[in-house]
């Protein structure tokens, strides 16, 4: 087993996300609507008071007469991820006993692309599943959709044309594209039209890697060791040279030509067993952004970002 542990310098990364804290006492009635969406939009998982408080307020909303459904949806915007569940059950519950006078009050909220994806995609369902033509006509316009699932309709849906797709066309899907699975199809297709995309470097895939190792990890109980070369990372020191598992080891490079940016250590390492290796990168970033870095490895990994 290689277990591998990455550096990853880069300019700035600003890592996001939503924590919405609301104060409540399980055994205290919310008395108005907002109140009650509010106990379901922050609702946390393995909270157990919680979850009867938000059973409790889920059962009074569907039974109130004066909610309205965008409210229910207008909620799941920045909604914890089980609190987005009971919203759309919610939301559900009250779109199957509503009629088609709420038709227009859905279309003004699926073209507001500032409202939560999950929520636009099923009012799009809801206004398309039982309207094939109707789908097929909105998919046409909603490539660049923020809503991924959306967006993966519109993909799919242009791919799976009956008509012969031209480079330049092909070339606007795959700028569109977000999934593997669409954007290696695309990719594909291109190559055979005689246009060459380097699939690694369009998804962003970081090939090219400083390694050092094998340290000693017989036993797998060495995860939490520090070994001098993460010490002198966080101390910003590194050395050229470490002892190592089976002796002196040196920094080199290490790259991989696979399409979806995969990097087989073992083949670095003479596929060493009982071992931790280290691998480092920089990434430059010329400019303040959102981003997000994702790291996988079917073995122990930990990652450090600017030291």
């Amino acid at each position: 087993m290689i277990d591998v542990r990455f550096f990853m310098p880069i300019a700035r990364l600003a890592a996001f996300g939503a924590f919405l804290a609301f104060a409540m006492n399980p055994s205290v009635r919310a008395e108005t609507t907002a109140d009650q969406l509010e106990i379901l939009r922050t609702i946390q998982a393995g909270d157990e008071a919680g979850q009867r408080t938000a059973a409790a307020a889920t059962r009074a909303l569907a039974q109130a007469k004066d909610i309205e459904l965008v409210e229910v949806l207008d909620a799941m915007l920045g909604a914890t991820p089980i609190g987005k569940n009971w919203l759309l059950g919610l939301a559900n519950e009250l779109h199957d006993a509503s009629d088609t006078s709420t038709n227009k009050n859905l279309e003004s909220f699926l073209a507001d692309t500032a409202k939560d994806p999950e929520a636009r995609y099923t009012v799009f369902r809801w206004l398309t599943d039982a309207d094939p033509k109707r789908r097929t006509q909105m998919l046409e316009t909603m490539l660049t959709d923020p809503s991924m699932e959306i967006r993966y309709d519109a993909i799919a849906q242009a791919l799976n044309g009956s008509e012969v797709l031209e480079p330049d066309r092909l070339r606007e899907l795959l700028d569109a594209a977000r999934h593997p699975e669409h954007i290696a199809t695309i990719i594909d297709r291109l190559d055979k039209a005689g246009v060459s995309v380097d699939q690694a470097q369009h998804m962003g895939f970081v090939i090219r890697w400083n390694l050092i190792g094998p340290f000693d990890n017989i036993g797998s109980d060495k995860f939490d060791v520090a070994y001098p070369v993460e010490v002198n990372w966080v101390q910003g020191t590194l050395a050229t040279k470490y002892a190592g598992k089976n002796g002196e080891v040196t920094w080199f490079e290490g790259t991989t030509d696979k399409k979806d940016g995969q990097m087989d250590l073992a083949t670095f390492f003479n596929k060493e067993k009982g071992c931790i290796v280290y691998a480092e990168t920089e990434i430059d970033v010329p400019s303040d952004l959102d981003c997000e870095v994702r790291v996988g490895c079917i073995n122990a990994q930990k990652v450090w970002v600017n030291g």
